[in-house]
């Protein structure tokens, strides 16, 4: 249920890899994306070495940066390249295309049922965060911890970006996601919080790179910026991507650390 709700909802992004040789254009964005990041590179390497997915799988860059180093073998179910950010690059020899048919696509899985999203926004951002409340819990199937604001009528952003972020800083909730019009203000005052990441996002890549390098744990939203299948896409990312770990948890601990 969960990685149908990512496909269904993760749509069109801008990023797109450029033409070489073998390709007449671009790759194109389109529904139904898998996401391979640094995190099922690393298991892989501890399995089978070999990650079976989607031809139109969205392949980070810290994931082609980490299959190249450990040896891991990508393998794409179609005729076409993996779509990827203009940065990243996979040689050859880290993937391989092959037949729709033979391919074992791989599965992503999104945050325990066990788990908690706090939930909350001012004004401009109630009408998204009354459908991601739905979403969350009919679609994603985690519980919410929702702490308004209850009606349209004008609020202080600040007052429930603080309430989100001092969930998760007390462990009331795994993650946090905050709505405001354009979802700045809410990360500004969610970041006064020990212990809170809190990253806005307007672009999915946005979203797997909060995760899976700054281990962000809370979600910021413009609710006048974003439409109902980009926010829905971006939710899901979120939550589905893992940190990655290693030399970016030296860096993560930095951030509460500042030497000024």
């Amino acid at each position: 249920m969960v990685i149908a709700a990512i496909q269904q909802h993760l749509v069109a992004t801008p990023y797109s890899a450029k033409p070489d040789s073998t390709q007449s254009e671009p790759c194109r964005p389109s529904r139904g994306r898998p996401l391979i990041t640094e995190f099922e590179v690393l298991q892989a390497r501890n399995g089978n070495r070999r990650i079976a997915t989607a031809a139109n799988a969205i392949i980070t860059p810290l994931a082609s940066e980490s299959a190249q180093r450990y040896g891991v073998e990508i393998v794409l179910a179609g005729p076409n390249a993996a779509c990827m950010a203009p940065a990243a690059a996979v040689t050859p020899s880290a993937v391989v295309v092959v037949s729709a048919a033979s391919a074992d696509v791989s599965r992503a899985t999104v945050v325990s049922t066990q788990e908690v999203v706090a939930l909350a926004s001012d004004h401009g951002g109630f009408a998204m965060k009354q459908m991601l409340l739905k979403f969350l819990e009919t679609e994603v199937g985690c519980r919410v911890l929702d702490l308004g604001t209850f009606t349209a009528d004008p609020v202080d952003y600040p007052d429930f970006a603080h309430k989100v972020a001092g969930a998760v800083a007390r462990g009331e909730a795994r993650f946090g996601i905050c709505i405001d019009g354009m979802g700045l203000g809410s990360a500004m005052a969610a970041n006064r919080h020990a212990g809170v990441r809190a990253a806005t996002c307007r672009e999915v890549l946005e979203a797997v790179n909060a995760r899976e390098h700054n281990d962000a744990n809370v979600l910021c939203l413009g609710g006048r910026m974003l439409g109902e299948l980009p926010a829905k896409a971006l939710v899901s990312v979120f939550l589905a991507t893992k940190f990655a770990g290693g030399r970016h948890a030296a860096r993560v601990k930095k951030i509460e650390a500042p030497q000024c």
